[in-house]
């Protein structure tokens, strides 16, 4: 198997694996981004740590490798819109419109997700189209919400 048909076949296999939903966020002197993954997964808890898989094109890419500090906020089963609003670049500018944004140390986070990880970038390390980022977790917030959105097959799981 080689080229366009592996990567069909390697996409349609993915899709059987279902994910957590997460809005990665942080910001770089005055400019917030913020980015919908599921590539997020944990690395370690002696000490406590987290891998964080970005495209090189998206626009919060440059940001951490910048400001070295990241939340990933797992999105709670009611925060949908969420989830589409930081995947698009189109939205890009509205974001950070609502009133469920606040911050702590200068990196933004929702504060209506189910739970909010705070990261220090300590590494990272680029493979083809994407870096991994190596986040050693400094705080965290539970909101004891009732379940994360996932997703899996091609859609939210709710």
């Amino acid at each position: 198997m080689k080229g366009s048909e592996l990567k069909k076949e390697f996409i349609n296999s993915m899709r059987g694996v279902s994910s957590t939903v997460n809005v990665i966020s942080s910001q770089y002197e005055d400019t917030k981004h913020a980015m919908t993954a599921s590539s997020v997964v944990s690395l370690s808890l002696d000490p406590p740590s987290m891998l964080v898989c970005v495209n090189k094109e998206a626009s919060i890419h440059q940001i951490l490798e910048k400001e070295r500090f990241f939340c990933i906020n797992i999105l709670a089963k009611d925060q949908i819109d969420l989830a589409n609003l930081c995947s698009s670049a189109d939205n890009e500018d509205s974001r950070f419109n609502s009133e469920e944004w606040s911050l702590m140390q200068g990196i933004p986070y929702n504060n209506e997700s189910s739970a909010n990880i705070f990261c220090r970038c300590f590494d990272s390390f680029s493979h083809s189209s994407h870096t991994v980022f190596f986040g050693e977790v400094v705080e965290v917030i539970n909101n004891n919400k009732e379940g994360p959105l996932m997703y899996g097959a091609g859609k939210y799981l709710v």
